[in-house]
């Protein structure tokens, strides 16, 4: 039987309305703020996402969000009941993500997701979040098919590459020249890069590398530089756009390389001068550039010593 969070979260929101009415229906006794402060309970807010592993460099920033949101409210005390966060590791893997995903559901105490992180596990587990009657949003996942699988309880903090991919093929058409695609035939990475394709028209490739396999680029590269674009766009994450960049530089290309919110990602530095001139689009917010975000942004520094990462600011949010 489909179990509903929604439900179960209505039914204690209703109990804690009914009980502070009841305690705090004389105002001249002061007994309404002592019987509010009796409330003992607990919410679960799961996440789970590329927390180790190749992705974590985009994991993590979004973890701190959600983590840093979750201590902000606990602190502030305003809630009914106490914040925890319970987190799972998927490395961003569709194929680890199930398991993960029924063991948050499972929890009884669970309220909601801000998660999974990227697109692939999230379709791998949709079905299991939605069936549970389980609110999941996404902070950071966009690919456009998730919208098309009938989820009733998904949601999405960005916009979907439909929208990134249309504004990337503008921005690349307006700077003339040929274009090439490559991508690494993840859900993701190919729902972005055919959107490019789509709008730029007349377009070269794809190329395709095999993600978590080194020994794919070297012949990608050989036929890019063969091809030799003006300019080139990457649908992926960092752990593929890195090497492959700096193996292109290597190799002698010399067009404007283009990437998307999966390789904006600050250990690019690792790859020295070849990360110079790399462009990046993203759907994500930046809060470094927005005034009403500098206690966040101090906030996240104080805390974990770093600016916050790509979509840290969406996954506070969500």
């Amino acid at each position: 039987m489909k179990k509903s969070r929604w439900l179960a979260l209505l039914a204690l929101l209703s109990a804690v309305m009914l009980l502070a009415a009841a305690c705090g229906g004389d105002d001249d006794d002061g007994e309404g703020d002592a019987g509010a402060e009796d409330i003992d309970c607990n919410w679960v807010i799961g996440t789970m996402g590329a927390l180790s592993g190749d992705n974590a460099t985009i994991g993590q920033p979004i973890f701190q969000g959600i983590e840093y949101a979750v201590e902000e409210l606990n602190e502030a005390g305003e809630l009914p009941c106490t914040l925890e966060l319970v987190d799972e590791d998927s490395q961003g893997d569709p194929a680890q993500a199930p398991p993960l995903a029924q063991s948050l559901v499972e929890n009884e105490e669970l309220v909601a997701i801000v998660g999974p992180y990227f697109s692939g596990e999230t379709l791998a587990t949709g079905e299991i979040f939605s069936e549970s009657g389980v609110a999941f949003v996404c902070p950071s996942c966009t690919g456009a098919t998730i919208d098309d699988q009938g989820y009733e309880t998904f949601f999405r903090a960005v916009a979907d590459d439909d929208v990134q991919g249309e504004v990337a093929g503008q921005y690349l058409t307006s700077l003339g020249g040929s274009v090439g695609i490559a991508h690494d035939n993840q859900d993701y990475s190919k729902g972005l890069a055919d959107a490019v394709a789509a709008t730029v028209g007349d377009t070269q490739g794809p190329f395709i590398i095999s993600p978590g396999e080194e020994d794919s680029i070297p012949p990608v590269v050989t036929e890019i530089t063969q091809a030799n674009p003006d300019l080139l766009f990457y649908g992926g994450y960092s752990a593929e756009a890195k090497p492959l960049v700096q193996q292109l530089r290597e190799a002698g290309y010399e067009g404007t390389i283009v990437s998307d919110d999966g390789a904006k990602d600050s250990t690019f530095g690792e790859i020295g001068d070849a990360v110079e001139g790399l462009q990046v689009t993203c759907p994500c917010v930046d809060p470094l550039g927005i005034p009403e975000a500098e206690a966040f942004v101090a906030g996240i520094e104080e805390t974990y010593d770093r600016a916050p990462g790509t979509f840290a600011a969406d996954a506070y949010d969500a």
